[in-house]
């Protein structure tokens, strides 16, 4: 792993392991490391901005986000890119989220996300558990914004909801399972990938010196991508597949890189 430039890390799976709601301290001391060599950090998520700068908080003006899968990057607190989805199709969306009694609404914007809780408890969560910067609004097709990522929680899990809406929008936006449960939807043909291309054009990174670490679907494409795709060892077999490296903990694997230029 040569002339390495750029350093990128899914959240959920990859660099929170087993339910963690807060980052290993190790992570920050690896990015300051990565920091005085040169090499940037970016946070690779399907969150929010500004959750991922509170999760992030100690080294949160340093590193580059890209945010909503690949809808929104940021970076010294300045959006970079922004993926607009069609109106007419978000706020289809909206309704079917809003009519199914499984499911309630997220919109994200570029610095809090608006819902309209069908139970209190769904705020809570947002607000307290994910910690996301939450706006209560009266109707989700009067927002102050255009439409980015809108996705669908249920509570009791995503995965037998996910082909109902696949089904259904899959032909006009892009429909991804976001994590146990959440279903992200994003503007035709935009995954991580799309926000990951962009901020490397704005910084002049060629992909080849970028390294990736992903578990999950909504990885896939950002790692095929990049210059060494990482898998975490409890990553989803089809993400094992393509990438060649491994690894327990991307703390462990960014120690490594500085330490001998690959992967022990």
């Amino acid at each position: 792993m040569k002339n390495i430039k750029l350093i990128a890390s899914d959240i959920d799976g990859t660099l929170l392991l087993n339910g963690a709601k807060t980052l290993n301290p190790k992570i920050f001391i690896e990015i300051r490391k990565l920091r005085e060599q040169g090499i940037l950090f970016m946070a690779a998520s399907g969150r929010e901005y500004t959750n991922l700068r509170s999760l992030f908080s100690p080294v949160a003006d340093g590193i580059i986000y890209l945010c909503l899968n690949g809808c929104l990057t940021f970076y010294h607190d300045q959006c970079i890119s922004k993926e607009i989805m069609d109106t007419d199709i978000a706020k289809r969306l909206i309704t079917t989220i809003q009519y199914d009694n499984n499911a309630e609404a997220l919109i994200s914007g570029e610095k809090t996300c608006y819902i309209t809780p069908k139970n209190q408890s769904y705020y809570e969560h947002l607000a307290n558990t994910v910690k996301n910067h939450v706006t209560i609004v009266d109707d989700l097709f009067n927002i102050p914004e255009p439409y980015t990522k809108i996705s669908a929680y249920f509570k009791d899990g995503v995965n037998e909801h996910y082909q109902y809406y696949a089904d259904m929008f899959d032909k006009d936006i892009t429909v991804q399972i976001g994590g146990k449960c959440w279903l992200d939807c994003a503007p035709k043909g935009v995954n991580k990938s799309t926000g990951f291309l962009k901020l490397l054009s704005h910084l002049s990174i060629p992909a080849e010196n970028t390294v990736m670490f992903g578990d999950n679907d909504n990885d896939k494409q950002i790692l095929q991508t990049c210059g060494y795709p990482i898998a975490m060892t409890t990553a989803i077999p089809s993400i094992r597949e393509i990438c060649p490296y491994r690894v327990s903990t991307v703390e462990e694997g960014i120690a490594s890189i500085l330490e001998t230029d690959t992967l022990s």
